[in-house]
């Protein structure tokens, strides 16, 4: 019996059995490797920076596409078509907007109006005579004493030139307003169309382990954001109810503004909660003319925020999604520094969105531990299971 070797006798042996040389020669192959991946990285984020005008509004719109998936199926059972069942649905989200925009406009635009001497009227009933405020009177002072001479205080022109605030009014109102034109046409679109993109994903694929990926993907993302969009809108909405209720009996002028604040609020976990804090305590201050009705206006909103937060929320969601709040506040601070505002509200369901595709992916599994609650694997196979079998009938 010969034994056949299959060493390349061309092969330097010396250098193949040297240790030194293959020490040397891992760490180089690998720090490329990290450095490739970081200059992506960073390419990655810089193009969506670039392009946020236009990633923004798809964004939004397939979030909301996904919160009406549940409403889409419902739908069904009348028979109705999914574009006609899509039409309907964001047309009434549209109207509901419309009409909610309508009966709070003039609200919001009177206290913003009133702002600038909310702050001024606010600021008067802070105790000057004690504490670190004696320390800025006498700062004061002696800054108005360096800058007044003998003969009188000294008068600097200072030119200021104020662009036209109507301009940029509409400019802003113009940006929202096609922003808005984009979400709901990409949303009907993506939520009438959804069976056929899933199908013609499914297709795409040549082998059937690669098919079952796509579609277990795919339905687990959909079924996990849309219940988690949905739980988090029914609670939010909740909290803006009782919140209207409490400044009702707190003799608050417009509660009903607030309440909707607290709804909009509360879609950006932990940080809205102090926006609204501080928000209703000037309310407060300022509509009895009492620092401490302010506090007691902003202590009864930190009661309800708390209740919510660590009761309600996590009793409704103890079956369905759960996000680390480091994870959450760190995921906040990077969207909203990247996208603004807009990445403060998207910030928790793209956090949602990154936990599940971890989770559905045994190498990237740890950092869906780190990101929030491990999902039993057990509950993914049943869930997986049961996507399959109608995503498979429909391709």
């Amino acid at each position: 019996m010969i034994a056949v070797s299959t060493e390349n006798p061309n092969t330097d042996k010396s250098e193949n059995s040297n240790p030194a040389v293959k020490a040397c020669e891992v760490p180089q192959r690998s720090t490329a490797s990290t450095s490739t991946r970081v200059l992506c990285g960073l390419a990655i984020i810089g193009a969506m920076y670039i392009a946020r005008d236009l990633l923004i509004p798809l964004v939004f719109a397939v979030l909301l596409a996904l919160l009406l998936r549940p409403l889409l199926r419902h739908l069904r059972k009348l028979h109705l078509p999914d574009l006609a069942s899509a039409a309907l649905l964001v047309l009434s989200i549209t109207v509901l907007v419309l009409l909610s925009v309508a009966t709070l406009a003039g609200q919001a635009q009177e206290w913003l109006t009133h702002a600038p001497d909310v702050m001024v009227r606010v600021g008067r009933m802070l105790p000057v005579r004690t504490g670190p405020f004696v320390d800025f009177q006498k700062a004061k002072a002696a800054v108005n004493a360096l800058t007044t001479s003998v003969d009188g205080p000294k008068t600097i022109p200072v030119e200021i030139s104020n662009p036209d605030l109507a301009i940029s009014v509409l400019g802003v109102s113009g940006h929202v307003v096609a922003a808005t034109i984009i979400v709901l046409v990409v949303a009907f679109f993506v939520l009438g169309l959804s069976d056929m993109l899933l199908k013609q994903a499914v297709e795409s694929r040549p082998l059937f382990y690669q098919k079952k990926n796509i579609v277990q993907l795919v339905h687990n993302v959909e079924f996990g954001i849309s219940r988690y969009l949905l739980t988090v809108t029914l609670v939010n909405i909740g909290l803006g109810v009782v919140t209207a209720l409490v400044m009702w009996a707190l003799q608050i002028p417009n509660p009903i503004l607030w309440g909707v604040m607290a709804t909009t609020l509360n879609y950006i976990p932990h940080v809205g909660a102090f926006i609204g804090m501080a928000v209703l305590f000037f309310v407060g201050a300022m509509t009895h003319e009492s620092l401490s009705y302010g506090g007691l206006v902003a202590g009864c909103f930190a009661a309800i925020t708390c209740i919510e937060s660590y009761f309600v929320t996590p009793m409704t969601l103890s079956r369905s999604l759960q996000l680390s709040p480091l994870a959450v506040i760190l995921s906040i601070l990077f969207w909203v520094w990247l996208w603004g505002i807009p990445g403060g509200l998207l910030a928790a369901p793209l956090l949602a969105v990154i936990k599940i595709i971890c989770d559905q992916f045994e190498i990237t599994q740890p950092l869906g531990v780190i990101l929030g609650e491990a999902v039993p694997r057990s509950r993914r196979s049943v869930e997986a299971a049961s996507a399959i079998a109608p995503a498979q009938h429909a391709a």
